[in-house]
């Protein structure tokens, strides 16, 4: 037998290399996988779960998941299925709705006790003030509230839509204006009564610094992010939604998170019944209803930073609080305004108690508000007794409509609030 030479046999390794290289080379690698941008909410930020950390072994189970399934979650474990997993000792929560591969939040929950340990918050319950002196002519002393005139007024107005004109040689309603007007009467009174009080906003100006023509890029984004077309249209409507709520409530959040921390907000709205906003006219129905933070739809708990704020409402407890204290000032304002209750469908409000006027549901102010929140919802402005409380303005005593006679409707509505406040600190701390 021939024996190869060195140089063949040399000659033959380095083909059998090349043709393993070529091999090696034809084989497809697996592509790489695209991370999607996260699914968030308008204007919302990236939610650093490392901030739950501080709630780790605070809260049982149960209590965990009587929350998520009685007030947050509308539909219960519909609207949460694969966003949170609920095992025997912690909870699972995807980090990306969107991109599962990025991982879950292990959040353990409390197993050496049956009850839940205090959590970590600025805010602070009744019980947790100092008590009062029998019979105190100052009941809030002590206690931090913090006011949120809704919507924004002067020139501002024509960014939100709550402002129309009925009739000839009528004054304009204007929502924001109203609100401001509500809060500074409030102000007044609880500070009399020995509260701290601080204001979102104290004049008809804007607290953030975007305006409609800075956001037209984050609203293109945001639009391409949710797989619709960035028309000019589409962008002007995103962009104007983006400066008049997101921006403007985040804002204001900026402002009561990090330096008022209040005891409690108070949100500050109008209603009104839907009607032709190019043709207002007057509208039937006037109502009362008082909303807490939840009813959160299966898309709003996708969003990964509004399911990181429900978390931190659930982790904090801040329900016990917000609904004693909403079913409280709720029986003040019914007495005070005689309204009847307003139902919603169950779809985007629900009930939470047997109190026909509070209702749970989920608002951007009462989710990044950290703290005890009640959002009021008193009065529709197109209802045609409450325009003409409008028109008679900031009056003195009292004027009949109607054939009843009434306080003027600002000081009806902060009236409402401040007797609901005074009863549930006097009865609670």
């Amino acid at each position: 037998m021939r024996r190869r030479t060195r140089n063949q046999r040399l000659y033959r390794l380095g083909f059998m290399a090349l043709v393993a290289n070529f091999a090696f080379d034809a084989i497809p690698l697996e592509a790489e996988v695209e991370v999607p941008n996260p699914f968030i909410a308008r204007l919302g930020k990236l939610p650093d779960w490392s901030d739950l950390d501080d709630y780790q072994y605070t809260i049982t189970r149960e209590e965990f998941t009587y929350l998520l399934n009685h007030c947050y979650a509308r539909n219960q474990e519909e609207e949460y299925r694969d966003l949170i997993r609920i095992e025997q000792d912690r909870a699972l929560i995807l980090k990306q709705s969107n991109h599962p591969a990025s991982g879950w939040y292990d959040l353990r929950f409390r197993t050496d006790s049956l009850i839940s340990a205090t959590p970590k918050r600025y805010w602070r319950a009744p019980t947790e003030l100092d008590g009062l002196q029998p019979n105190s002519t100052r009941p809030l002393k002590g206690v931090c509230i913090a006011i949120d005139p809704g919507h924004i007024g002067g020139r501002w107005v024509i960014w939100d839509d709550r402002h129309f004109t009925i009739g000839k040689d009528t004054i304009e309603v204007r929502e924001g204006e109203m609100t401001l007007t509500v809060a500074r009467i409030l102000q007044r009174d609880l500070s009399l009564l020995g509260a701290t009080v601080a204001l979102t906003r104290n004049g008809n100006h804007p607290v953030t610094e975007d305006r409609v023509e800075t956001l037209q890029e984050e609203a293109r984004a945001y639009l391409r992010n949710r797989n619709k077309v960035p028309s000019s249209g589409a962008i002007a409507k995103t962009a104007k939604a983006m400066f008049a709520i997101s921006s403007e409530i985040r804002a204001r959040s900026d402002l009561l998170n990090e330096e008022f921390q209040p005891d409690l907000a108070l949100c500050l709205h109008f209603n009104a019944s839907p009607m032709n906003m190019r043709r207002p006219s007057f509208q039937g129905p006037n109502h009362l209803d008082l909303l807490i933070n939840g009813c959160y739809s299966r898309g709003e708990i996708e969003e990964d930073d509004t399911r990181f704020e429900m978390l931190l409402r659930i982790l904090q407890r801040i329900y016990y609080e917000e609904v004693r204290l909403s079913d409280a000032i709720s029986r003040t304002m019914k007495f005070e305004t005689r309204l009847p209750s307003f139902s919603y469908d169950g779809t985007n409000g629900m009930s939470v108690n047997n109190n026909d006027i509070l209702w749970a549901r989920n608002l951007l102010a009462n989710r990044v508000f950290m703290c005890p929140v009640v959002f009021f919802e008193p009065y529709c402005m197109n209802h045609h007794e409450v325009h003409a409380r409008v028109q008679a303005g900031e009056y003195r005593g009292l004027r009949e409509f109607n054939g009843t006679y009434r306080k003027n409707i600002y000081q009806e509505y902060a009236d409402g609030i401040t007797a609901g406040l005074v009863n549930y600190f006097r009865h609670r701390r």
